[in-house]
């Protein structure tokens, strides 16, 4: 149940055991690689980039470098680059996760950011790209490495152009296990709202099993928010359109009460993140709303489930779900954008993508043609069970159901799942709940955008 790309400290609290991504990947010890970095990669400082004797120092700003499962593989691709470009010298900068938006947002609040690449969650970019203004479009290195990006990342785009090519995708779909499934009379997985809602209650037998892995406590902060934010999707609803925030209208509205209920029939209802964790490593659960991030390390962590894990667009009209992408923007103040663009398009040529990529468990890249350009992808599919519905999955970006709100993805996250807690408890219909948490959210966010 890979749910979120933030990790363990991130300002939308979650508990100290949670089946995300960053645990999976630690599971799969794929990021435990041995690897060497020069002091100029080591560094985290703040010392001017530019250009001397003859070489282009160019600042790259990333958490990646503090996260002891996933540096080693982009240690190595900027170690290539370094090799490939010997006039250029890439310098990390950057702080963890759970400061780097805000540090960022700090610079860029002061008008100037001091790199010239950027790494960046989909909040950060879109705010970086379309409220500051800063970015510069990298729409050439799409045309020369013949990319074609998928519809989801339109997010990034100014005009025509893409300011924002991502690197790591995050994204959603319905996973279960066909053991369970058939063992409790279904041949298929759910296609339908009302056949979601049916086979999740048929295939639960409190305390026995569950049929429907759901965050549902505040504790669970970003995870349960990350899964939440989907459910709109099925009923055609948005939390925010443009500067308009959506949180009561009667789509999201019926999605709450439809999670609410499916919760209350088929979901482990009160129990604290680390306990459906526990539920799900123990094959007790047999469908999850979830990212596809990490799920190889299910092999180790949930031996019994993971060779008949298999996956499913979500079952709801248009079959969208959402893909936390995450881009490098190159910046409007770097004095060295050439170089800049060197290193973005080194990163995104398929092979080196790919590597990055697989290396530390995000098997979707956000390119529709990815496989014909990288034959290797494409049999990676093939030898995957589980990944037909990620790839099935119509994919929109957090702008499309935030808008102008994306950039404060994490304070209106906690509005609403502190609201539907209330839900979950008894203190509120999800309709008076939501009316207050647009009440609360207006008040408190329309003024920030």
């Amino acid at each position: 149940m890979t749910l979120h790309d933030r990790r363990s400290d991130d300002p939308l609290p979650h508990s100290s055991r949670n089946l995300s991504r960053r645990r999976l990947l630690q599971a799969t010890g794929l990021g435990a690689l041995a690897f060497s970095a020069s002091p100029l990669l080591a560094a985290c400082g703040d010392s001017s980039a530019g250009s001397s004797g003859g070489t282009t120092t160019l600042k790259l700003m990333s958490w990646e470098q503090f996260e002891p499962r996933e540096k080693a593989a982009w240690y190595k691709v900027i170690n290539d680059f370094q090799t490939a470009n010997p006039s250029i010298k890439v310098q990390w900068t950057g702080w963890p996760f759970s400061t780097y938006d805000q540090n960022v947002v700090a610079q860029a609040q002061a008008g100037s950011i001091d790199a010239d690449v950027v790494m960046c969650p989909p909040e950060l970019a879109s705010a970086l790209i379309d409220k500051y203004k800063m970015t510069v479009s990298l729409q050439s290195i799409v045309d020369d490495l013949k990319l074609d990006p998928a519809p989801a990342q339109n997010q990034f785009k100014v005009g025509t152009d893409l300011h924002g090519l991502t690197v790591i995708d995050v994204p959603f779909a319905l996973t279960y296990d066909q053991r369970l499934l058939q063992a409790g009379g279904f041949k298929k997985p759910p296609a339908t709202l009302s056949e979601w809602m049916s086979q999740a209650a048929a295939l639960t037998h409190r305390p026995k099993q569950f049929g429907i892995a759901l965050f549902n406590s505040v504790a669970s902060g970003a995870d349960w928010w990350n899964q939440l934010q989907n459910f709109p999707l099925g009923f055609g609803g948005v939390w925010a359109s443009g500067k308009t925030l959506k949180l009561d209208s009667a789509p999201v509205i019926k999605s709450m009460e439809y999670w609410l209920e499916m919760l209350n029939a088929a979901g482990p209802k009160g129990s604290a993140e680390a306990e459906v964790n526990q539920l799900y490593d123990e094959d007790r659960i047999v469908m999850s709303l979830q990212v596809a991030a990490g799920i190889n390390g299910y092999a180790k962590t949930a031996p019994k489930l993971y060779p008949n894990l298999r996956s499913t667009a979500p079952p709801w009209p248009g079959n969208k779900a959402i893909a936390r992408l995450h881009p490098v923007v190159v910046m409007k103040n770097s004095n060295n954008q050439q170089a800049a663009m060197e290193l973005v398009k080194f990163i995104l040529t398929p092979k080196n993508l790919y590597y990055v990529s697989k290396a530390n468990g995000y098997p979707i890249i956000p390119y529709t043609n990815f496989s014909e350009l990288l034959p290797a992808y494409k049999q990676y599919h093939k030898n995957t069970p589980w990944i037909s519905g990620f790839l099935d999955t119509n994919y929109v970006g957090e702008s499309e159901i935030l808008g102008s709100y994306t950039p404060l993805y994490a304070e209106i996250g906690q509005i609403i799942i502190k609201a539907m807690a209330d839900a979950v408890s008894g203190n509120g219909s999800v309709k008076r709940v939501m009316t207050q948490a647009q009440q609360q959210a207006t008040r408190q966010l329309s003024s920030q955008i």
